[in-house]
C-alpha cells in the first residue's frame, strides 16, 4: 500500500529570478544629495527591511552627487524586485537627470522592465522630457534643440541631454556638432550605449571604419543582449570592419546577429537580409585574400 503525502508537508520550490540593474542618477548638490542618501535609509529602515538588493556603500558617490548602479545581474525573488524598484523610483524624483534600467529577465525574453528616471517640475527633468518628446514629432527639430540646450544650461552634466541633443543635429545633418554631443555624453557617462552608438554612425559616415567599430563594440559591452540596441550594434560593428576589410573579425559578428531571432517588431527584423549579404561579401573576400 503507498504512503500519499499530505499536501502540508509539501514545501513549494521558489525559483530564484534574473534581475538586472544599471544606471546613473544625478542630484546636482551636497544638499539634495544628502537627502537622497537619508531618505534611502529611513525607507529601508522602516518600510523595506532587507528587500533593497542594491547595497548603498557600493552605489552612493558622495564625490559626485550621485547613485551610480554598476551592470548587476542578481538571482533573487520578486519581492525583491518590487521593492529594490520601488525605491528607485522614489529616489529618481530628486534627480535632476539620469535615468536606472531595471530588467526581470527569464529564457532571453524581458517579462518586465523599468526606465526609472525623474519627473519632477526641475527645469533641468522639465525641458529635458520636452525636448526628447519634441524629437519624436516631424518637423519639431528646432524646438526640441531649444528645450534640451535649456536642460543643458541648466544642469551642464546632463549627458542624456547631450545624447538627445546629438541624434537632433545627426537629423539635422550638423554631423560634426552631433559628434561633439555624442563625445560630450560619453565623456560625462561612458555607461550609456546610447551615445557610442550615435557616434559610431557619425564615423561610418566618415569612413572611419575602425574608430566605428570601436563605438559600437562599447555599445555591445554597455547594453543587454535583450535590448534591440545591442543586435544593431553588432550588425553596424560587422559593417564597419566588413568596410576596413577586416573580413576575419566582421564574420563571427555576421553569424551572431544571423542565430538570433527577431519580432517583426523588432527594429533587427527587417535588416536580416543585410546581415547575410554582409556574410556572403566577407568569406568571398577572406577566401580570395587566402
Amino acid at each position: 500500500m503507498s504512503h500519499k503525502p499530505s499536501s502540508a508537508a509539501v514545501t513549494p520550490t521558489v525559483n530564484p529570478l534574473k534581475l538586472i540593474f544599471r544606471g546613473r542618477l544625478e542630484f546636482g548638490s551636497q544638499r539634495t544629495y544628502d537627502i537622497v542618501v537619508k531618505h534611502w535609509q529611513t525607507r529601508t529602515e522602516t518600510y523595506f527591511k532587507a528587500d533593497i538588493l542594491l547595497k548603498p556603500e557600493l552605489v552612493f558617490k558622495p564625490e559626485e552627487y550621485a547613485l551610480d548602479v554598476p551592470q548587476s545581474v542578481i538571482n533573487s525573488t520578486e519581492k525583491h524586485w518590487r521593492s529594490t524598484t520601488a525605491l528607485l523610483k522614489e529616489v529618481a524624483q530628486f534627480a535632476l537627470a539620469g535615468n536606472v534600467g531595471a530588467w526581470w529577465v527569464a529564457n532571453g525574453q524581458i517579462l518586465d522592465q523599468y526606465i526609472i528616471e525623474p519627473t519632477s517640475e526641475k527645469t533641468a527633468v522639465v525641458e529635458y522630457i520636452n525636448g526628447r518628446t519634441l524629437l519624436n514629432q516631424a518637423g519639431m527639430e528646432k524646438e526640441a534643440m531649444e528645450a534640451l540646450n535649456r536642460a543643458i544650461e541648466k544642469f551642464e552634466k546632463h549627458a542624456l541631454a547631450y545624447e538627445r541633443r546629438g541624434y537632433v543635429n545627426y537629423k539635422l545633418k550638423n554631423y560634426n556638432d552631433a559628434l561633439y554631443d555624442f563625445s560630450k555624453s560619453i565623456d560625462i557617462n561612458p555607461n550609456n550605449p546610447e551615445p557610442h552608438y550615435g557616434r559610431g554612425k557619425i564615423r561610418m559616415m566618415k569612413n572611419e571604419w575602425l574608430l566605428a567599430a570601436e563605438d559600437f563594440s562599447h555599445t555591445i559591452q554597455m547594453s543587454l543582449a535583450v535590448q534591440p540596441i545591442h543586435w544593431l550594434a553588432r550588425l553596424r560593428k560587422a559593417d564597419s570592419l566588413f568596410h576596413a576589410k577586416q573580413y576575419a573579425a566582421a564574420i563571427p559578428e555576421l553569424k551572431f546577429f544571423l542565430q538570433r531571432k527577431f519580432e517583426e517588431a523588432d527594429p533587427n527584423f527587417r535588416f536580416r537580409s543585410k546581415a547575410e549579404f554582409l556574410l556572403a561579401e566577407s568569406e568571398k573576400a577572406l577566401k580570395q585574400q587566402a
